[in-house]
């Protein structure tokens, strides 16, 4: 984080008055990455924050946005986990990546950071692996690749023109990776939206045109067959306003061709079964669909079902564990888990269930930073009638201390000025992650700003 940026945050934090306006967007959930090396540790990614579980979803720790750096206004960060289990999150800015235990976040090195990581996916074929679409827009995009979790990127391939949305690795061939987006009009062209596919990971791509329909905006890959490359399903976008229904593109022949399978209403979220045999696909605005042929038809499981995101696995006995993000606003969960193929979604977490425990001492930046969002998350909450009566705050401390002192217990319900900030001490040299002089100055002046709007929210 350059000088610049803490500026620009601080100044942001101090903007943040406690009105309802000033929070914008509901909370949702809108994305579940999991862990190659440990099942049970996998993160919600919200618009509020990042939540963590390393009990399979039992329990969860949560890290405020302004902590990882993003900008819960604006900013769906995507995100992936790597092997030992740190987190690379796409920012406007860069990718960022986290400590293994999630208490820091630091800028990505050289390509990897200056312009707007639009899309990170972890290789499917190293867990160390990541695949970064680098979309500056002013000039050409790249995809960038790395094999040791982020500590090193090169680039794999760069686009002279367009903008890149969406990179997928297909899941049995290394070989074949599919990227999408779009050329903007111009005063001589109109718009022009493309499937790249690669047939040798990345050196060479070939383009292929998908002709637009009234008002379609763009094309994003959206998800690979596991079982066979050469099956793809891609999301052709309209602007969330258009009441025009999106369509849902099939390729079996490694994107050369394209069939329409499914029309609805933005379609947020796709997902392969780990077999290759089912796909399911949701609406923000409701329908929750699913396809028992690989995605060549679809029938409607919820015609009302509103939902955020979709995950699948396979479960230890190798059948299907399908995750379900929906809208809170209408159901009584935000994440559920299905074991039948959607027929049924139990829920696993819900708004009221979150507490404010970190998981991380107060001598990192999130468990210094966050505990001071606490009364903003509870608001936010709120808003969606999440809340009967509070949930109890945790300390938010709940790990072995490493370093410096521990964060301090924080009731929100009763917010005082020297409750729920935690300022490192001098001995917090050791912070996770290997902080630097910059990144410790930077978290003062953080915890400086917040403390100052924090006392202005009370007044």
């Amino acid at each position: 984080m350059s000088w610049q940026r803490a500026l620009a945050v601080a100044a942001l934090v101090t903007a943040w008055p406690a009105t309802g306006a000033a929070h914008g967007r509901e909370p949702m959930i809108g994305q579940i990455a999991f862990d190659p090396s440990d099942r049970d540790h996998f993160v919600l990614r919200g618009t509020w924050a990042f939540l963590t579980t390393r009990d399979g979803g039992d329990t969860f720790t949560w890290s405020c946005a302004i902590a990882i750096d993003y900008d819960r206004l604006t900013e769906d960060p995507p995100i992936a986990i790597t092997a030992s289990g740190r987190i690379a999150v796409g920012t406007f800015d860069g990718l960022r990546s986290s400590s293994a235990r999630g208490c820091e976040y630091l800028d990505a090195p050289g390509d990897a950071w200056g312009t707007y990581a639009i899309d990170v996916q972890r290789d499917p074929h190293d867990d160390a692996g990541l695949w970064v679409a680098m979309s500056p827009g002013d000039r050409g995009n790249t995809l960038i690749h790395s094999t040791n979790e982020g500590e090193s990127f090169e680039v794999a391939h760069t686009f002279e023109a367009g903008v890149l949305e969406r990179v997928r690795v297909a899941p049995n061939d290394p070989m074949r990776i599919y990227v999408s987006g779009a050329i903007p009009r111009t005063s001589m062209e109109t718009r022009h939206v493309f499937v790249f596919h690669s047939e040798d990971r990345g050196a060479t791509f070939a383009p292929v045109e998908i002709p637009l329909t009234s008002e379609e905006r763009n094309a994003h890959v959206v998800a690979v067959d596991p079982t066979d490359s050469d099956r793809a399903l891609v999301r052709m976008t309209r602007i969330v306003t258009d009441e025009v229904p999106e369509r849902l593109l099939l390729t079996e022949d490694g994107g050369r061709t394209f069939t329409t399978v499914l029309e609805a209403l933005e379609i947020i979220a796709v997902v392969f079964s780990h077999d290759g045999e089912r796909v399911w696909a949701g609406s923000w605005d409701g329908g929750f669909h699913r396809s028992d042929d690989s995605g060549r038809t679809f029938t409607t499981l919820d015609p009302d079902l509103r939902v955020r995101c979709l995950a699948e696995r396979a479960t230890d006995a190798g059948e299907s564990e399908l995750f379900v993000c929906v809208d809170e606003l209408t159901n009584d969960y935000a994440v559920g888990r299905s074991y039948d193929g959607g027929e049924s979604i139990a829920p696993m977490w819900a708004f009221s269930a979150v507490e404010n425990v970190t998981g991380c001492d107060g001598c990192s930046v999130v468990g210094a930073v966050c505990p001071a969002y606490w009364p903003d998350v509870l608001y936010d909450i709120a808003t969606i009638g999440g809340l009967d009566g509070g949930p109890l705050p945790g300390p938010t401390d709940a790990g072995p201390l490493m370093c410096g002192e521990a964060g301090i217990p924080f009731d929100a319900s009763l917010p005082r000025p020297d409750a729920g900030m935690h300022t490192p001490t001098a001995r917090c040299g050791c912070v996770a992650g290997g902080a630097t002089r910059r990144r410790v100055w930077v978290l003062g002046l953080l915890l400086g700003f917040a403390e100052l709007a924090r006392r202005r929210r009370q007044r």
